[in-house]
């Protein structure tokens, strides 16, 4: 069975109704008591004492009346006797109005009957009336006859009026006994019902310290010792069905919250302290990461400003890591660059500090006395590069690389640190362009060499946005019949400030900024739309960097460029070197393959240089070869180069593949090139790269001379 509970707003209502019901009856009991005493009181007032009064003048006003009445009797003239009757008969007037005024003042209230009064003061009046009938003299008053009865008379009246005073008198000191016992009444009623009340006040007050005020007191002391830190206190009053219940399960839920709350702030904590390990330390390495470094080279340049020391920082880049992780995966290339780390606090003095900037990247800071900072920095660089350089063994796996250092020094290189990062940088940029393995310091023209490879950079951009890179052609001769074979497309730069920009300047350039492949779409679209007037017989030969070698959608790209430009793609010669096929060979065979399986015939350009892999002729099935330049232009005055280009065209010969021999720029070299075999000769002997307008004029010239011929 469940049991019904006022909430504390109900109790607390009908406690103070019970409250307010007994005031307001002792209120209107008192009001009623008050109310009768106050009547009571009144008629004393109004009634019984002005009653009093009148009798009291009733009683006078005989007394004058016997008065006058002897005055007259004993008047000697007749103005007495008159004066004396006038007396008496006013008295008579009054005693007859205040006969009436005392009948007037009760009406039909009860009161003291006047009876007696009346009766007696009317046989005195009678007796009056008939002794003054009876004229009386002086001698007959004097020798008292007829007074006696007339004394009687008036004795009797005066003392009925005196009778009725004291009963009047009695009757008032009833009503007043009367008043007072409602007054003594109303006192102990009020007194009774004052404690009623003062018990039911203390009850209440009982009631709410033990329902509110101490419930409140124990919730209070909980949330003082929740605030404190008592996470595991139990919030009393919690069983409870009214508004405390309610307002503990409340406290209760936020206890729980706290809990949470510290819970949920202690993995903030942890979290945020975790954060600043991770922003201040690489986590793969141990090393102090960037942001350290940074505020470390920070610190010792301000050292530097006070006078205190020099310092040096070197940038160490490893070379050539990213094959490592391309090829043996990333937990080999992380566990080289913990050992790199390892190797780099070894030779680093006690004091250094190392750190790795990201990626294959490290930095050391060295401080050290002015005068011995180069000499310090020389040494660490080179012991670093040592380390660095020793194989790496990981398992059954031996790793070897090596790195370039960059060093920038301060104060000589700057007094910031974004100036010496920079220098750094561009020091270590100087190594790996002079070959890797070795480190730099920074010297002012590497930061202007560096600008202006900026600002080539940035034209290249442009220039091959707006297609101001135009293909240029040089002549492919057939040696056998002097007939022009074709043209080799070469990309020619011409900028309105720097002037003529060099392939091979902006050709590598363009490689190393990503935008080989829009350079080369471009003057291959621009090269076929312009040499499609030529004729079947005359072919175009263009050269595909390694670079997009790589895309496998490559051979689709160029056959559509060609499709737009309704150019033959059995025109089209597609020249590559063999360090293309390096990096992936089964990409480049489904390349080649789709190009000449839709006609277009594909050359290997430079053999002779780099690795003139015998694997390759065979993998790969190109319709032309092309000697490197080198050996074709040493033929001249080395009988050695003569030799190895005449194996060469042998072996090609015998292998069923045309050639082509690069840099004839003499009749002697092509003479013995035709003598052994080589088909095509390319070079200045025929003709330097020219314009599409020139190529046409010797086209054309050529075309007259075979017909002259």
């Amino acid at each position: 069975m469940t049991s019904f509970r006022f909430s504390l707003q109900a109790q607390l209502a009908l406690f103070i109704g019970a409250f307010l019901a007994i005031v307001l009856g002792l209120a209107v009991l008192s009001m009623q008591s008050l109310r009768s005493v106050d009547a009571k009181t009144d008629a004393l007032a109004t009634k019984w004492i002005e009653g009093t009064r009148l009798l009291g003048e009733l009683s006078d006003r005989i007394s004058e009346f016997r008065i006058a009445e002897t005055y007259r009797a004993l008047a000697d003239t007749d103005e007495d006797r008159i004066a004396a009757e006038q007396r008496a008969a006013t008295n008579r007037l009054v005693i007859e109005q205040l006969q009436r005024d005392y009948f007037a003042l009760f009406g039909a209230e009860p009161r003291p009957d006047l009876a007696k009064v009346r009766d007696a003061l009317a046989a005195y009046l009678a007796a009056h009336d008939a002794w003054m009938e009876r004229e009386p003299d002086l001698a007959s008053i004097r020798a008292a006859r007829g007074v006696s009865a007339l004394h009687a008379a008036y004795k009797a009246a005066d003392d009925a009026a005196d009778a009725a005073i004291d009963e009047l008198k009695w009757s008032a000191g009833a009503e007043a006994e009367t008043a007072g016992r409602i007054t003594r009444g109303a006192i102990d009623i009020t007194l009774l019902a004052a404690s009623l009340g003062i018990a039911l006040a203390i009850w209440l007050l009982f009631r709410v310290k033990e329902q509110i005020t101490r419930p409140l007191a124990a919730i209070t002391e909980a949330l003082a010792q929740l605030a404190a830190g008592n996470r595991h206190i139990e919030v009393p009053e919690i069983e409870r069905d009214d508004e405390i219940g309610a307002m503990a399960k409340s406290f209760d839920v936020f206890r729980a919250n706290a809990q949470a709350l510290e819970r949920a702030h202690e993995a903030t904590r942890a979290a945020q302290e975790h954060a600043q390990i991770l922003a201040r330390q690489d986590l793969l390495t141990g090393l102090p990461n960037r942001r350290m470094m940074v505020a470390d080279l920070h610190a010792a340049i301000e050292r530097v400003e006070d006078g205190a020391a020099a310092c040096a920082l070197l940038s160490v880049d490893l070379d050539r890591f990213k094959p490592i992780n391309d090829l043996e995966g990333h937990r080999i290339g992380d566990a080289v660059l913990c050992e790199v780390a390892r190797r780099l606090r070894l030779v680093s003095r006690k004091n250094d500090i190392v750190a790795r900037l990201g990626g294959d990247e490290f930095a050391i800071l060295i401080e050290m006395t002015p005068a011995t900072h180069l000499d310090q920095a020389m040494r660490v660089a080179g012991r670093a590069l040592a380390a660095i350089a020793e194989p790496i063994e990981i398992g059954d796996r031996r790793i070897e690389l090596s790195a370039s250092v960059g060093v920038s020094l301060c104060p000589e290189n700057g007094l910031d640190v974004g100036t010496l990062l920079r220098a750094a940088d561009i020091a270590m940029y100087h190594a790996k362009r002079d070959g890797r393995g070795r480190f730099r310091f920074f010297e002012q023209s590497m930061d202007e060499e560096l600008r202006r490879r900026a600002a080539l950079e940035s034209a290249l951009k442009k220039a091959v946005a707006a297609g101001d890179i135009r293909p240029f052609y040089q002549p492919l001769v057939d040696l056998r019949d002097s007939r022009i074979y074709g043209f080799e497309v070469l990309s020619r730069w011409t900028h309105d400030k720097l002037g003529s920009i060099p392939p091979d300047v902006f050709i590598p350039l363009a490689e190393q900024i990503g935008v080989i492949a829009d350079l080369t779409w471009s003057v291959v679209r621009r090269a076929c739309r312009e040499s499609l007037h030529w004729g079947a017989q005359v072919r175009l030969s263009v050269n595909v960097s390694p670079m997009q070698l790589k895309d496998p959608l490559l051979a689709s790209r160029l056959l559509a460029t060609l499709e737009e430009e309704k150019f033959p793609p059995s025109r089209l010669d597609v020249e590559i070197t063999e360090s293309a096929l390096i990096d992936d060979v089964d990409i480049a065979r489904a390349t080649l393959a789709a190009l000449q399986a839709e006609g277009v015939r594909i050359s290997l350009d430079d053999f002779g240089a780099g690795y003139s892999s015998l694997y390759h002729l065979r993998a790969f099935h190109f319709d032309k070869v092309k000697i490197d330049r080198s050996f074709v232009l040493a033929m001249q005055h080395d009988e050695e180069s003569g030799r190895i280009v005449d194996a060469i065209l042998s072996l090609l010969k015998h292998l069923g593949v045309t050639t082509v021999a690069e840099g004839v720029e003499t009749e002697e070299v092509l003479r013995r090139l035709a003598e052994n075999g080589c088909e095509i000769g390319q070079g200045f002997y025929f003709g330097k790269a020219m314009t599409i307008g020139d190529a046409s004029k010797l086209l054309r010239r050529r075309r007259v001379d075979r017909r002259v011929a």
